[in-house]
């Protein structure tokens, strides 16, 4: 058989590429495609670069979260002055082991916006997706020379953000090269700034706030998005990455679906189309996979090629989805286990659920 492998991440455990390798292990003697695949969260850049061999990864220090040093990487195409920045590789909920919204900024992934300028990008995409940080797209304007100011015209620095604090915005110190940059957002979400679906209400407890502190927190957020003059606040993916889609459209971004640009970048539709099975999934297939993720947008693509589509997942309370040609989901759990547990042995639980089910079509075929 002829099958399509295109996971995506299973969050804290396997990046798209180790999750597609754990699949392929479990395929020997079938015609296997694998694809790295994102909807704008991690491994969004590596989907990139897979799909742009003439790219380069480029390293560089930046601020963390808290403000200390790190090395983070964005993806740069020289013959097109093009550059896909990752908000995960600077701002990422992998890289700390405590979450803390209330003191984490965005402005390291501003940081690397303003490397990619100075190297002159021309075009850059961000992808929005596996953030820590709820601060509204602050500290990346901040990286980029906007400056935030309290009541009495003192700065509000990035570290930590104070969105409470800020009272009015000086844009006079945006690189002017700003201006010129084409940014685009590929993000797997749509929702607005702040209210029941926006960041501090959908996303902020994933990153660490306390439900009894959503309602002050999108308060916060509300206010801080009124110092603005441009009101984008419910423009789509405005509340992805914490803010940060607000952030980008206060700069001229226009929104991508994430999924839709891996599609594009690997020509995926093509090679569906010559396929027996699709086979993706990701650590959670719930109602949110629903709203624009990875592997609902591509079983969706698949069964427009007529190719069906099987989902190995961490949890889910879904069977199958026969809409999208999705014929079966299957947990990879085989047995009890802690979160932990499962989390650490995610490569190999996932290719002893893939082999037992091949191996099920195999004798009925």
């Amino acid at each position: 058989m002829k099958i399509v492998v295109a996971m995506d991440a299973f969050k804290g455990s396997l990046s798209s590429a180790e999750a597609n390798a754990a699949v392929i292990s479990a395929l020997a003697g079938h015609d296997v495609v694998t694809v790295p695949v994102s909807d704008g969260g991690e491994g969004f850049l590596e989907a990139w670069l897979a799909a742009h061999p003439d790219a380069s990864l480029i390293e560089q220090e930046v601020y963390h979260l808290d403000g200390r040093s790190r090395q983070a990487g964005y993806g740069f195409r020289e013959a097109t002055r093009d550059a896909v920045v990752e908000v995960a590789a600077a701002s990422g909920l992998t890289l700390v082991n405590t979450l803390d919204p209330w003191r984490y900024s965005s402005y390291g992934t501003g940081m690397q916006l303003k490397q990619a300028i100075e190297r002159g990008a021309r075009g850059i995409t961000v992808g929005l997706g596996g953030s820590a940080t709820v601060d509204g797209g602050k500290g990346l304007l901040e990286a980029l020379g906007v400056r935030f100011l309290d009541e009495d015209g003192q700065v509000v620095g990035p570290f930590p953000p104070r969105l409470d604090r800020v009272a009015s915005i000086d844009w006079s110190g945006l690189m002017p090269e700003a201006h010129a940059v084409d940014w685009f957002i590929a993000s797997d979400v749509t929702n607005p700034l702040c209210g029941v679906t926006g960041a501090a209400a959908v996303f902020g407890p994933q990153k660490g706030l306390a439900a009894s502190d959503v309602p002050r927190y999108d308060e916060m957020m509300s206010s801080y998005a009124h110092r603005f003059e441009r009101d984008v606040s419910n423009r789509p993916g405005a509340g992805a990455a914490g803010g940060i889609g607000f952030a980008l459209y206060q700069l001229g971004a226009t929104y991508r679906s994430g999924i839709e640009e891996v599609v594009r970048w690997t020509k995926l539709d093509e090679t569906l189309a010559r396929a027996d099975w699709l086979i993706t999934g990701e650590g959670k297939f719930d109602e949110q996979t629903l709203h624009g993720k990875a592997p609902y947008g591509l079983a969706q693509l698949a069964h427009a090629n007529g190719v069906p589509t099987l989902v190995f997942t961490g949890q889910s309370d879904m069977t199958e989805l026969r809409n999208a040609g999705i014929v079966a989901v299957f947990p990879i759990i085989s047995r009890v286990m802690t979160l932990e547990e499962a989390m650490a042995q995610a490569a190999p639980l996932l290719s002893n659920a893939v082999r037992r089910v091949f191996h099920l079509l195999e004798k009925n075929a």
